[in-house]
């Protein structure tokens, strides 16, 4: 017997992903800002300021001051250019279903119907590149910049070209067995991506390029700070510290099945 079971379905979670996209917006936007110039009234350049360019429009959080509107990433460089480019990647809207599954339609690429105790997610994810133009005074109006923007950390650009893809992927819950300290044992649940489809994009080698970093953005930032942000609201909102174990000797534990994910916990409360 356990100390406590639960369950959970994936309409409830989509409700907690649409909320947390209003609450906690840095979870779906990554950003390597751009830099604006500061000039004076007589329009000499006295200072340089991070610029968040972004495709779609980020509303602060109700939280503001708690929270960050964006992930920092860092600016990536490309061969022959010197100057390293801003970029951003948006999760624009998100969708969760659990096994058997009756919200997404995955494409043929990716196994359908569901495998037992797997999940499927859909995402439509924005990407901003910046583009150097042909005349680099276009950049900003400052004297001389042309000459000088290769010494510059990053790229100064206003605007960024945008393109929507369509993101479909598969996967299970992963169990990571912890020790908060004092001898105490914790098990991190998580979620493990077995699978992701970009819907028509050609030719299919730039696919499987894209594919691979959205896999690793998944699993390095997307995936660790969602599941710590969730874990975070329910310890201040029950206000208890809480050391849970998963009950051992159930086939799966935790499960998904009938469109839930179910959990049977030995809890201690201090």
């Amino acid at each position: 017997m356990s100390d406590v079971y639960g369950a959970i379905s994936d309409d409830a979670i989509q409700r907690i992903i649409n909320d947390t996209h209003v609450k906690a917006p840095f979870l779906f936007n990554y950003v390597a800002p751009s830099i604006r110039f500061v000039q004076d009234d007589a329009g000499r350049l006295v200072d340089t300021e991070e610029l968040w360019v972004t495709c779609s429009p980020v509303e602060d959080s109700p939280l503001d001051g708690e929270v960050p509107r964006f992930t920092r990433m860092q600016p990536f460089s490309l061969p022959g250019i010197p100057v390293k480019l801003p970029y951003c990647i948006q999760i624009i809207d998100a969708a969760l279903d659990f096994h058997p599954g009756n919200i997404i339609a995955l494409p043929p690429e990716l196994p359908s119907p569901l495998s037992e105790q797997n999940f499927s997610m859909s995402a439509m994810v924005q990407f901003g590149m910046a583009c150097i133009p042909d005349k680099l005074s276009a950049l900003q109006p400052i004297p001389n910049l042309a000459k000088h923007v290769w010494r510059l950390p990053v790229l100064p650009v206003t605007e960024l070209v945008c393109f929507t893809l369509n993101v479909f992927a598969f996967g299970r819950v992963t169990v990571t067995p912890e020790n908060i300290g004092a001898g105490i044992p914790f098990d991190r649940i998580g979620l493990a991506v077995g699978g992701i489809e970009i819907v028509d994009i050609e030719p299919r080698g730039l696919e499987n390029v894209v594919e691979c970093y959205l896999i690793a953005m998944l699993k390095s930032y997307v995936l660790p700070k969602l599941i710590l942000s969730l874990e975070d609201q329910v310890v201040k909102s029950l206000g208890l510290t809480v050391t849970s174990k998963l009950t051992a000797g159930l086939p799966d534990n935790p499960a998904i099945e009938e469109n839930e994910l179910r959990i049977w916990l030995d809890v201690k409360v201090i």
